[in-house]
C-alpha cells in the first residue's frame, strides 16, 4: 500500500498487470471520472465501442442500453480484447448484473470532496439546492464503497484532488497499477489533468 503524503490511491486486493482483465471506472457525476478516464485513453487503453471524446464513455455502458445488450457488448468486446475497461460513473447501479460476464474486473472507483462536487452539480443544473446536492454526492460515494466491498474485486480508489494536485505522480501510480504504460513524452498528461472543461485526448498527443 502507498503511504506516501502526495499519493492520490488507496489500493485493495491484489491486482493484476498482466493477462486479461477489464477496468470500470466509477464515481460521482461531476466528480472526476472524466480526468481519470483520459488519463487511462492516453495510456492506451480502449475505454469501449463509440467512446465520447468530450466524457470518455461509451454509450453501450450508459443507462441507455438494456443489461442484456450490455452483455452482448461484453462478449465482442472480451473477444478482441485482452485489456479494455470503461466508465460510467453510476454503473454502481447496474454492474452486479452483468458481472459474471467481465473479464478479470478491476475497479477504478473516484472519490471527490462532497461540497466540491455539490457545487458542480449545481452548476451544470442536475441539483439546484446546496444541501440536496451535497448529500447526493455522499450518498453516491457511500454506494459505491458498498459495491467495492460486496464485489471484493481488486479495486483502487482515487482521491481526484490529490490526484490533481499531484499530476505526475498519480499518473504513475495509476500506470504502476494497471500495467499500463504512462509515456510523459508521447502525451501531455500534465495539460490534460488541468481542472478545466471536458478535453478531447487527441489534443494532448504529442508528435
Amino acid at each position: 500500500m502507498n503511504t506516501e503524503r502526495e499519493s492520490a490511491i488507496l489500493a485493495i486486493g491484489e491486482n493484476d498487470t498482466l493477462g486479461p482483465r477489464t477496468y470500470v471506472v466509477i464515481g460521482v457525476m461531476r466528480g472526476g471520472t472524466s480526468m481519470v478516464a483520459g488519463v487511462l485513453r492516453g495510456m492506451g487503453l480502449d475505454l469501449g465501442p463509440q467512446v465520447s471524446e468530450q466524457n470518455h464513455e461509451s454509450p453501450l455502458f450508459t443507462r441507455q442500453y438494456s443489461r442484456e445488450e450490455m452483455r452482448e457488448t461484453l462478449v465482442q468486446y472480451n473477444a478482441t480484447h485482452d485489456v479494455w475497461g470503461w466508465k460510467f460513473p453510476h454503473a454502481a447501479d447496474y454492474l452486479k448484473d452483468i458481472w459474471d460476464d467481465i473479464v478479470n474486473p478491476h475497479l477504478i472507483c473516484v472519490f471527490r470532496d462532497p461540497a466540491a462536487n455539490a457545487r458542480g452539480l449545481q452548476r451544470w443544473g442536475s441539483q439546484n439546492d446546496g444541501l440536496k446536492a451535497t448529500n447526493a454526492s455522499l450518498q453516491r460515494q457511500q454506494k459505491n464503497l458498498g459495491l467495492a466491498r460486496e464485489l471484493a474485486c481488486p479495486t483502487l480508489f482515487v482521491s481526484y484532488e490529490k490526484a490533481e494536485r499531484h499530476k505526475r505522480q498519480f499518473v504513475r501510480e495509476l500506470a504502476a497499477w494497471t500495467g499500463l504504460k504512462a509515456d510523459f513524452k508521447a502525451f501531455d498528461f500534465d495539460g490534460f489533468m488541468a481542472a478545466e472543461s471536458y478535453k478531447n485526448v487527441a489534443d494532448f498527443r504529442k508528435s
